[in-house]
């Protein structure tokens, strides 16, 4: 066959023909065939069931191929092996599925320049633009048409001081003769010598009881002479406030003591002397702690020639109110701490309703009732209500408590101005506040590369000192100590971790031992330490300076307090080693809590442009946390005891109108007693004394 395959036009055999022929030749015996893993079975034949016994083995390649015959029936052909291999295939079936699984949101292979700047670079927090504008704070600061003249805080505390001891004492005196007047009120044993004095005179015992309630209650407003003038001069230029609503109660109420004798149907109840003449007492007692207070913190503003101010801007860090720090002057502080006050702001819309309610309220009960008689007892009664012993007590004595507090730690709140714009946000927090000068030092200094250690300290300091950190410091030391000098730096850039410039046509970077990695300068072995500064000259590493960081015991304490208080710290640091990694693995601080914004935005925050920052909050003479975050805190606290202290005030105001209102219409002499009276207005002293309590409680 062979043979004739080469000729022209022989005869065409077929490839099983040519297969048998090669395949018998030059085979001595076959070799056995490796069992198949797969068996096919022949198409269109059915396949019977399984028999019992020895399996058959398959037919040969040839066989089964004639057409003639009965079709011979089929046995099934398993070999022993399909059982593992289906197990096989689904168990790589089942680890090809999980692979999938792990790695379906795999995205590309990163940029190794990306990956290193990864690993290197510490991660920082974006700016959220605000969703909404923000919304103004409820007591908010009400600029009076002329702003009180800017005298500098240690003139401003001088003129307080004036008079202050007398004002002390004549509070003294008013509070014996309210409390003289209260006792004398109140049917005790002791006052069994009024009836037989009255008939020495001449008089009823009730007699000489409302006349002398009268003495004292006139005793008392000349004791309190500025409460009463300044109602008069308020109403005067249409403006009541509070003392106008004591002025209209100390007068129906002295008129009434002078006209009670000729009511003989009122002889169970007194005039209510006792309660006007304590509510004037108090509202001095108010004036004098407001008056104190501002002297404290006047005092404590004129510590420092250059203070930090610590302001509040609208919109500097997401969008919303942020607390900023800078050194800068006392400017408008004077004049923001003569402006009224919370109480002072909130009676200039509560005091004419409350004046026309009690006026409303005298009639009714008197006129409407055909009884006019009972007019001068009902307005007296109804005044006395509207007018809240707290009156001027809800700023005041918060305020004066924590103004002494603040004095102490070298802070001063820009009064009522300032804790009004105390509210939730972030606090800007820099390297000197989480370490004040002398906090951190240079412990080594290793030099490599055979350069001068007065090189290198040099050209560090030169850089630190253009970074203005709080390394800066500890770095001149060096300097000086070394006898370095400063150089001139040109192409100053700064980076995450550090930051690199040009002096005398070299390139010269100082950072972090990542910011060196990320630099591509390579370090010696054993060198690779986190608290450290490194300076590379041209792309070597000239320098290794070794740090230790001293944080105080009140940092961690202080930002508990920020966020409790409703400050959220902003971490705008320039020491390149400050970053949140560090913080939380050696100081174990709450960086969760904390933002970190980038580099551009922490050289912003930082170092605020003076004429751009908000309103003023509070100037500090101190460096570190714990003063910052009396002040903020302190302020936030004074906003919400006021608050708090005014809806007590004026819940009392209204509900004590109400009740007056109905037991004079209906002529209640028996239950409007003057110690009734005096017990219901005791009870709105609670809150207050909880509320001034409070405010110094962190």
């Amino acid at each position: 066959m062979s043979e004739e395959k080469g000729k022209q036009g022989g005869p065409e055999y077929t490839v099983d023909e040519i297969l048998a022929e090669y395949g018998s030749k030059g085979r001595q015996a076959p070799k056995p065939e490796k069992p198949k893993k797969v068996v096919d079975f022949p198409e269109g034949r059915a396949v019977p069931p399984p028999e019992e016994g020895p399996r058959s083995r398959p037919p040969a390649r040839g066989a089964g191929r004639s057409t003639s015959g009965p079709v011979q029936p089929m046995p099934e052909i398993v070999p022993e092996t399909v059982g593992r291999t289906i197990g096989a295939r689904l168990h790589t079936l089942l680890r090809r599925a999980d692979h999938f699984a792990d790695h379906m949101y795999d995205q590309a292979k990163p940029d190794p320049e990306a990956l290193r700047a990864e690993k290197y670079t510490p991660g920082v927090d974006r700016e959220e633009a605000p969703a909404a504008p923000p919304r103004r704070p409820r007591l908010r600061v009400v600029k009076p048409r002329e702003l009180p003249p800017d005298v500098p805080p240690a003139k401003l505390a001088a003129q307080y001081q004036k008079g202050l001891k007398g004002q002390s004492v004549r509070v003294r005196l008013a509070f014996l003769t309210a409390a003289a007047a209260a006792l004398y009120s109140l049917e005790l044993p002791l006052l069994a010598w009024t009836a037989p004095a009255a008939q020495a005179l001449g008089l009823s015992a009730f007699q000489l009881r409302c006349w002398t309630l009268a003495a004292l209650l006139l005793l008392t407003g000349l004791l309190c002479w500025e409460i009463p003038f300044q109602g008069g001069k308020q109403l005067f230029t249409l403006r009541p406030r509070a003392e106008s609503l004591l002025l209209f109660s100390w007068l129906f109420t002295l008129a009434d003591s002078l006209t009670a004798p000729g009511m003989e149907d009122r002889r169970d109840c007194l005039p209510y002397a006792a309660v006007s003449g304590l509510g004037l007492a108090f509202a001095l007692w108010g004036e004098h702690a407001r008056r104190r207070g501002n002297r404290v913190s006047a005092k404590a503003a004129s510590q420092a020639r250059a203070p930090y101010v610590v302001s509040m801007d609208e919109q500097l860090w997401s969008g919303r109110p942020t607390y900023t720090k800078i050194s800068g002057s006392p400017l408008g502080f004077g004049s923001q701490l003569q402006m009224e006050d919370g109480g002072h702001a909130a009676y200039r819309a509560a005091a004419p309703l409350l004046l026309l309610g009690a006026l409303l309220c005298a009639v009714m009960a008197s006129f409407g009732q055909k009884a006019p008689e009972r007019f001068l007892w009902a307005s007296s009664a109804c005044f006395t209500a509207a007018a809240s012993w707290t009156a001027l007590l809800a700023f005041a004595l918060p305020y004066r408590r924590l103004a002494e507090r603040l004095h102490k730690v070298g802070a001063a709140l820009a009064g009522w101005a300032g804790a009004a714009r105390c509210r939730h946000g972030g606090v800007i927090l820099s390297d000197l506040d989480l370490f004040p000068t002398g906090s951190v030092t240079v412990s080594q200094v290793k030099v490599f590369g055979g350069a001068a250690t007065e090189k290198v300290v040099g050209y560090t300091a030169t850089m630190l000192r253009l970074m203005d950190c709080g390394l800066t410091r500890p770095f001149h030391d060096l300097l000086r100590t070394n006898g370095a000098l400063y150089r001139e730096v040109s192409g100053l850039e700064w980076h995450e971790g550090g930051a690199s410039g040009v002096i005398r046509n070299q390139e010269v970077l100082v950072g972090t031992s990542a910011y060196m990695h990320l630099m591509e300068v390579p370090l010696p072995p054993g060198h690779n330490v986190k608290n450290a500064v490194y300076c590379a000259i041209n792309g070597q590493l000239a320098g290794l300076f070794l740090l230790n960081y001293a944080m105080s015991g009140a940092v961690n304490p202080s930002l508990s307090a920020l966020m409790k208080a409703g400050a959220a710290p902003v971490l705008a640091t320039r020491d390149p080693n400050l970053i949140p990694a560090l913080l939380e693995q050696k100081f174990k601080l709450p960086v969760d809590k904390m933002e970190f914004p980038p580099v551009d935005r922490r050289l912003e925050l930082s170092k605020p442009d003076p004429e751009e920052v908000g309103g003023l909050v509070a100037l500090l003479s101190r460096e570190g946390l714990s003063v910052y975050c009396d002040a903020v805190v302190g302020g936030r606290r004074l906003r919400l005891a006021t608050r708090w202290g005014l809806i007590f005030t004026l819940t009392g105001s209204v509900v004590g109108l109400c009740l007056t209102f109905y037991l004079t219409s209906v002529a209640a002499f028996a239950s409007l007693t003057a110690a009734n009276f005096l017990a219901f207005m005791a009870a709105w002293l609670v809150p207050q004394i909880l509320v001034t309590n409070w405010v110094n409680q962190y």
